[in-house]
């Protein structure tokens, strides 16, 4: 089942990045009615799910105007959420292993294969281009130097979690490492990327400057993560510092999104995995 998921994610993935609206939506269409088909998906929540995507399809062929545009953003930000927190009626994600420590002296943790959050980045390349360029380039200084900030970046993080110790060094590849590394990509760092990037600071950005849209983005994802505790709300807000800069340097979610993966990729190659225990 684990190879069907991942087909499965890489459908909607692919179909959500078609300009083809046939293909687009046909191909969420075809992830639908596969999963329930084979056993992947619930009937409630491949219902759930069809209803997004009739939801998605309304508000991106046939846009509001004015305040009821606010309205349809409400509805479909209340349709999104169960999704994003892993509570959509009738979802239950593919469990490969309970309780198992990735890492010695890491916490054990429940490792799953989820494919509810991937339906919110398919929605959302329906408005967004991932690849494309989707907001433009902020640097004041070479562009060169991008890469190497963004890695300093990106070592700062994993130093403030050292501090605070939530993890501790200790490298090494999991015996879970490629499993994780795809699920993280195609069900995490998508998902998130296109949310708080793509959507949530390019918003601010237009209404606020690019000073409130970085630093308020930040914080929400920061706070996404509070279930982790304080501690880990401060590193992830650093984190999302990090991603928001790159959005803000490059102006293409993709870079983002890639970002993101690196620093999860890092923290579970050369530190404790989440937490130490």
């Amino acid at each position: 089942m684990l190879a069907f998921g991942i087909a499965y994610s890489v459908l909607l993935i692919a179909s959500g990045l078609s300009l083809d609206r046939r293909l687009r939506y046909g191909g969420a269409l075809l992830a639908c009615l596969l999963a329930l088909w084979v056993g992947y998906s619930s009937w409630q929540f491949s219902v759930y799910v069809l209803g997004y995507l009739l939801l998605s399809a309304w508000m991106v062929e046939r846009p509001a105007r004015n305040g009821l545009r606010y309205l349809h953003f409400a509805l479909w930000g209340g349709a999104s959420l169960p999704l994003l927190v892993h509570t959509a009626p009738g979802y239950d994600g593919l469990l490969l292993a309970e309780q198992v420590v990735m890492k010695p002296a890491s916490v054990a943790i429940d490792l799953y294969f989820n494919h509810d959050k991937i339906w919110v980045a398919w929605s959302l390349l329906g408005w967004l281009p991932m690849i494309r360029q989707s907001l433009t380039p902020r640097r004041g200084f070479l562009p060169l130097l991008t890469p190497f900030l963004l890695l300093a970046g990106l070592a700062l993080v994993m130093l403030l979690a050292t501090v605070l110790e939530l993890v501790h060094w200790q490298h090494g590849l999991p015996e879970w490492f490629w499993v994780f590394a795809i699920a993280n990509l195609l069900n995490t760092c998508i998902a998130e990327e296109m949310l708080f990037r793509g959507l949530v600071q390019r918003q601010l950005q237009i209404r606020f400057g690019w000073i409130v849209a970085l630093l308020g983005t930040s914080l929400l994802f920061g706070l996404a993560h509070v279930p982790g505790g304080w501690s880990f709300v401060a590193v992830a807000s650093l984190a999302g510092l990090v991603y928001g800069l790159t959005y803000l340097w490059t102006g293409r979610l993709v870079w983002a999104v890639l970002v993101h993966w690196l620093l999860n990729l890092s923290h579970l190659m050369l530190f404790t995995y989440p937490f130490s225990a």
